[in-house]
């Protein structure tokens, strides 16, 4: 069995490689002239705005990164320009775009004709996936329809999903579940911009197919590969934002629709999630460096995306000029949180379960198993947190969304225990 494994991970790893570089290098092939129209049709939205405006202001918890969606993300998109090497299988190793020294916005400044000094930055590092859905879209539509097209994608999902967790489980604890975890990652935000929209589009996408297959996914056999593939592709369309939420979320999903295997016992359910997290974890790490390979043997190597990434995993991990303590770095993504609406919100349903829990309270019985399996996965964003202390410092306004996953697990673990369901 462990040897099977082994063979179809690197399989995966391999295909997934190949598989994803061809991918960018179609969408590298579509003329950009369309595309740079439609962008430039809608640009104005991010000119003379701030790089991280917030939908109601003073509130951190719902700041956008227009920053990244306009200096990288769009800047991508519409590259090259006609005076540009428009070479698809150079392009999709290197992803080079226009930088304008000494401004942010760079998409802006391209598409406005701005005559500031620019140099063509190569974005090694990521594989830049999102561009494989990103340039097609752009192509037949503006800039601003594709943002109103992830919108209704994402409340469409959100939506299904609901409906498929209250079927499949036949009671709310896993839709409340989600709910509170939904309120965390904040849709709203997520649907606003292309940054945000990558890893909750893969969670999405993730917890549907749990949901409508999850009885088929054999525990052993192929939900470790299935987790792996997560893990491969949230790396191929995130620069690096809340990535774990894309293994958490769906994680809570199949463990508890699978709980009579996965949930014998406290011994086995750990023993799944650090199984389940391994295998997201090398797909994750393994496709990262992947993309670190091609970048560098397709570039001739000009580009040393190895060394180049290799000392960014060093820096964002904490070991940079700035050392951040663990406990501030959480402080920090939990101080998101806390704010009125939120914590009004969280009163409410706190006052909620505890008059659950006073009604119940003589059939109440703590499965010891099934709770602390729950709150050891709910652990793992504080894991990560730790590993990537700088990163989850400097960008807490959208770090913070890793606690969605804990959020979910608490939750779960309170309504498994106040609301005696037989299954």
């Amino acid at each position: 069995m462990i040897k099977t494994l082994i063979k179809r991970t690197i399989l995966t790893l391999l295909i997934s490689t190949i598989l994803g570089y061809l991918l960018l290098v179609a969408a590298y092939a579509i003329p950009t002239p369309r595309i740079r129209d439609n962008v430039r049709n809608s640009i104005g939205q991010y000119e003379g705005v701030t790089t991280n405006p917030e939908w109601s202001q003073g509130y951190k918890y719902t700041m956008l990164d227009d920053y990244t969606d306009a200096t990288f993300i769009l800047a991508n998109a519409i590259y090259p320009a006609a005076e540009d090497d428009s070479n698809p299988f150079l392009n999709a190793a290197i992803v080079p775009h226009h930088d304008y020294k000494g401004v942010n916005n760079d998409a802006v400044m391209e598409l406005t004709d701005y005559e500031g000094e620019s140099f063509i930055f190569n974005y090694v590092r990521y594989w830049h996936g999102y561009l494989v859905p990103l340039k097609p879209l752009l192509f037949l539509m503006s800039l601003n329809s594709v943002r109103i097209l992830n919108f209704l994608f994402e409340l469409i999902m959100i939506a299904v999903i609901m409906q498929l967790a209250v079927c499949k489980t036949g009671n709310m604890r896993l839709g409340i579940a989600l709910t509170g975890a939904l309120a965390v990652l904040n849709p709203v935000s997520c649907a606003m911009n292309f940054q945000y929209a990558a890893v909750m589009n893969v969670t999405l996408l993730a917890l549907l197919t749990v949901l409508l297959f999850g009885d088929r996914i054999d525990v052993k056999k192929d939900a470790p590969i299935f987790f792996l593939l997560v893990g491969i592709i949230v790396v191929y369309v995130d620069f690096l934002t809340y990535p774990i939420v894309s293994f958490l979320m769906p994680l809570l999903t199949y463990m508890i629709l699978r709980k009579k295997e996965l949930l014998t016992s406290a011994k086995e359910g750990i023993l799944a999630v650090i199984t389940y997290l391994a295998f997201w974890g090398v797909g994750y790490v393994g496709m990262w460096g992947l993309k670190w390979v091609v970048g560098t043997v397709f570039s001739g190597g000009k580009e040393n995306a190895l060394a180049e990434g290799l000392e960014q995993v060093i820096y964002r991990s904490g070991n940079g000029e700035v050392h951040y303590g663990f406990f501030e770095t959480v402080l920090a993504n939990f101080r998101m949180l806390f704010i009125v609406p939120v914590l009004m919100v969280l009163m409410i349903a706190i006052i909620a379960a505890v008059v659950v829990a006073i009604k119940n309270r003589r059939r109440i019985k703590v499965n010891a198993a099934v709770v602390s399996t729950l709150l050891f996965a709910g652990l793992i964003p504080f894991v990560w947190y730790f590993g990537a202390r700088e990163h989850s410092m400097d960008h807490a306004y959208f770090t913070f969304r890793n606690l969605a996953g804990t959020m979910m697990a608490v939750v779960l673990a309170i309504l498994e225990t106040i609301i005696p369901i037989e299954n």
